[in-house]
């Protein structure tokens, strides 16, 4: 089905391919980080209501993330013709991009952390080691079971976990996307229905008694399933070109984002999940890259570039956080720690060390490891 790609020229020539994907990414990564971040203002503080109001959804972000993430997947794999040497490049590659700075994001939480705890326990240990290896904390509360020691890696458990589905399903070679169809039946489909619970809301789903069977089978995995399935759309010719006639119009892509701004604000059919945010974000996604194709849309630079940073802003800006409340606590100042001005503080201090950890550390780590494994 995907064996006769666009033409080189056409895929990845222009920039704006790219370009939306790391605009939606930018815009991703502030959603998350603004409903995380509003609370630091009182519910009477100036802007509370107003940041309320356009981030009490912004959760939904990290459904946006695993939608970009299933597309990204596929169009990374597009000309690679699978086997045993593409998929240990591919999972080494993914692995590469995402657990080094993981691992020092965590373990820098936990330092920023110590002083209030006073110590650091066998259990916080323990935690720590199961969390930088993708395990769940607990075999409760879907779709996080126990989040992760710093709280977003609940979302890189699945992530991993989508990698090496793709990276299973690439040993099958021109039959990668079948395998990878009857993997997904299989944990979404077939277990969850054998036991009585098929759902499509990843917060009921049933404890299986095993961390790993838990994960695979809860339904937020569709959201990668979505972005896959549009990527499988964007790189075969015949719907691609379907889908470009339907989104190149302004009007279409104007009604999808008025639709899904309005579900956003409202809170209609709010939550994580296929049937909720995921749904939304899918949609909007889609309308916004059939839309781009063939369009040299500039965007701004700063914009773009906020995506490309977007994996550290999101490990870090919990940390940060947390940072700058223990040095106003340290120098008897808490009350500077709350409100507006701390609000704005957190969010620029956030953006500032999420560039220097992307220039420093993200990107060197990332060329190192790959020279040094020549992949």
């Amino acid at each position: 089905m995907t064996s006769n790609y666009f033409p080189e020229k056409e895929l990845i020539k222009t920039s704006e391919k790219i370009d939306i994907i790391q605009v939606l990414r930018g815009i991703a990564v502030i959603m998350v980080i603004i409903f995380h971040f509003k609370d630091i203002i009182k519910p009477d503080g100036y802007l509370k209501k107003e940041l309320d109001f356009l981030f009490n959804s912004g959760a939904a972000g990290v459904d946006l993330f695993f939608v970009i993430s299933g597309f990204i997947m596929v169009f990374v794999t597009r000309k690679s013709k699978g086997g045993i040497v593409s998929a240990k490049n591919f999972l080494l590659k993914r692995i590469l991009r995402i657990w080094p700075l993981y691992v020092i994001a965590t373990l820098a939480y936990a330092v920023i952390v110590a002083p209030v705890l006073a110590n650091i326990s066998l259990d916080i240990v323990w935690q720590i080691t199961r969390s930088i290896f993708f395990i769940p904390l607990s075999y409760l509360e879907p779709p996080f079971f126990g989040y992760a020691y710093l709280g977003v890696g609940w979302s890189l458990n699945y992530e991993m976990y989508f990698y090496v589905l793709i990276a299973i399903s690439l040993l099958s070679g021109k039959y990668r996307w079948f395998v990878f169809a009857a993997l997904i039946l299989l944990t979404l489909v077939i277990i969850p229905i054998s036991y009585g619970n098929f759902t499509f809301r990843p917060l009921e789903t049933q404890n299986y008694g095993s961390l790993f069977i838990n994960l695979i089978t809860n339904p937020i995995i569709w959201e990668f399933v979505y972005g896959a399935i549009i990527g499988l759309f964007y790189i075969t010719p015949p719907l691609s070109r379907i889908f470009h006639t339907i989104f190149q119009s302004g009007t279409v892509l104007a009604t999808v984002i008025v639709v899904v701004v309005w579900q956003y604000l409202s809170g209609f059919y709010g939550g994580h999940g296929p049937l909720y945010w995921g749904f939304y974000m899918g949609i909007l996604f889609m309308a916004l890259v059939f839309y781009n194709r063939g369009k040299s849309i500039k965007y701004p630079h700063h914009l773009i570039y906020l995506g490309d940073i977007s994996f550290s802003v999101y490990l870090l800006h919990v940390p940060v956080a947390v940072f700058i409340t223990y040095i106003f606590e340290l120098v008897s100042l808490p009350a500077f720690s709350t409100g507006t001005s701390a609000f704005f503080l957190t969010l620029s201090l956030t953006l500032i060390v999420s560039h220097i950890s992307y220039q420093l550390v993200e990107k060197k780590l990332h060329s190192f490891f790959t020279a040094k494994l020549k992949i």
